[in-house]
């Protein structure tokens, strides 16, 4: 009990650095977040749970997981975008608990333990942890749905395992049908490839799917109900059938993208990889009939997601996010007999070696990457250089004077340390150019009545959600401007620096340059008198 306890407060301790240091820190950015904390908030304050809305209207891309979610922070936190990110941060850190339990159960305590920090202090993990989407909620709910699964397959949990066919059912809820697909094609490839009788009766698979049905299949009914065939059109064609098979949505990458995609997402672990191998990988894989079946069910769900979205027409890096648990799981089983026995010398220094190369490669590109892209800030490049070299390097010394456990706590305290010097360092040159939320309020701030506020050659979901959807028109050429000023005194216009200068030279206009925040400008324009 004292062993699990300490686990425990271990994993949520990184999670502290990792998933909620400074989460309200970077304001609302991209395409997605400012649009699912605006359905979370419409929701919220409409008193709806059936179909979510955007400006009043139905938005019927995903299905309500996230936005149930973001409901009840909406009305505890005083910053938006600290209650749009909680409850995927939330999401996150029971997922590192769910493979902490994982891990203990099939392994050992120290594997779950390894398991769990390995998740918790990995990159990418911690950055979708951080966001405000739908893809941690399903993540997590997936990962313990598949979690108790794993478990049940070598050990009878019971009717306790129908606990796994509600966390399925609620992932389905989270991004729709791709959660029965995948469960699906991680159970038949582990029964395929390792043909264990009993282990659909262990998962109690009818009774469970009757139940993973009756979570999820109400709300399909109601939003059907409310919604029409526009639901079936909108969700189920046009967002997860014709998502996967054409590139309607302009995703479209080859066929390797989520090779590289999932060493970025794992790193700082990515070197650590090379401890999979083994001694003798090629003589392992000819092995793999006699291989435990827990762990060949965790290596198929490792797999499938990443062949399954290989195969899609879209592809974004966070489709496989279901495939860093049971990669943290391998690894962390892999790990503790090297702590708690002795590492292999040959490949614990292949690991670390591997480590530190990319962790130079990164460490090389930050100060150049800030100096190109965000105004010449090259030294806080820098600074995530140095919270990127430094631990890799203790790592890469503990692991050439075979100290595995030294070398496992350096990248750990690495991973957690590169999260954070993002969070200082980053996170304010990343919102100046990734979001507009000064340059919103100072519109709003700035706006005489009801002085129309524009953009000009440029759109950003996030200035709608902070000019609290506001914008009254976004002309795209000089012309449609003049169209959109005219009869009017004056108006706001938001738009990049190459298109205030447009507007300085194209005449017709006296500029007011009000507002500047990294690439975005503000200007009054008033018509030449």
């Amino acid at each position: 009990m004292q062993r699990a306890l300490s686990s425990l407060l271990i994993v949520t301790a990184l999670s502290i650095a990792t998933l909620w240091a400074g989460l309200g820190r970077l304001p609302l950015t991209g395409a997605d977040e400012p649009r699912y904390a605006r359905i979370a908030e419409e929701m919220r304050l409409s008193g709806r749970w059936v179909t979510p809305t955007l400006e009043g209207r139905p938005w019927l891309e995903k299905p309500p997981l996230y936005y149930w979610i973001a409901r009840a922070p909406g009305s505890l936190f005083g910053s938006p975008e600290t209650a749009a990110r909680v409850g995927p941060a939330l999401c996150a850190l029971l997922s590192a608990l769910a493979v902490l339990w994982a891990g203990t159960r099939i392994w050992s305590p120290l594997a779950g333990l390894l398991g769990g920090a390995i998740l918790v202090t990995s990159l990418g993990f911690a950055g979708f942890g951080r966001s405000a989407s739908t893809d941690m909620p399903f993540t997590c709910c997936l990962t313990l749905a598949l979690s108790v699964l794993a478990v049940a397959v070598e050990k009878d949990l019971g009717w306790k395992v129908l606990a796994a066919w509600v966390f399925l059912g609620l992932a389905v809820l989270g991004k729709g049908p791709v959660a029965l697909v995948l469960a699906a094609g991680v159970g038949l490839l582990s029964w395929y490839f390792g043909g264990r009788e009993g282990m659909f009766r262990r998962w109690r698979t009818g009774p469970g799917a009757a139940v993973a049905l009756a979570v999820s299949v109400p709300w399909f009914w109601l939003a059907f109900r409310e919604n029409g065939y526009a639901f079936v059109a909108t969700f189920f064609v046009n967002h997860n059938f014709a998502r996967y098979v054409t590139d309607i949505h302009h995703h479209a990458q080859p066929f390797y993208y989520y090779l590289p995609v999932l060493l970025a997402l794992f790193f700082p672990w990515s070197g650590w990889l090379v401890a999979l191998a083994g001694t003798s990988p090629l003589e392992e894989l000819r092995r793999w009939r006699r291989w435990r079946p827990a762990p060949l069910f965790i290596l198929c769900w490792l797999l499938f997601p990443i062949l399954f979205f290989s195969l899609s027409g879209s592809k974004l890096a966070g489709y496989i996010l279901p495939s860093l648990p049971p990669l943290a799981l391998l690894l962390g089983a892999r790990l503790a007999p090297w702590v708690r026995e002795g590492a292999e010398p040959r490949l614990l220094r292949a690991a670390v070696t591997a480590e530190a190369l990319l962790a130079l490669c990164l460490a090389l590109a930050a100060p150049v990457f800030f100096q190109k892209d965000y105004g010449g800030h090259w030294r806080e490049g820098l600074a995530i250089s140095l919270a990127v070299l430094v631990p890799a390097g203790f790592a890469l010394y503990y692991g050439w004077r075979n100290r595995p456990l030294g070398a496992v706590r350096a990248t750990a305290l690495g991973g957690a340390a590169l999260v954070l010097a993002v969070v200082v360092f980053a996170f304010p040159l990343l919102g100046d150019y990734h979001s507009t939320r000064t340059i919103a309020r100072e519109a709003l701030a700035l706006r005489r009545g009801e002085e129309p506020i524009l953009t000009y050659r440029f759109f950003h979901h996030s200035l709608h959600y902070y000019t609290g959807y506001r914008v009254d028109a976004e002309p795209k050429d000089l012309a449609a401007l003049r169209r959109g000023v005219a009869g009017r005194t004056g108006a706001l216009v938001v738009t990049k620096a190459e298109g205030a200068r447009e507007i300085g030279e194209a005449g017709g206009f006296d500029t007011v340059p009000l507002a500047t925040q990294g690439n975005f400008r503000l200007v009054r324009i008033l018509p030449k008198r």
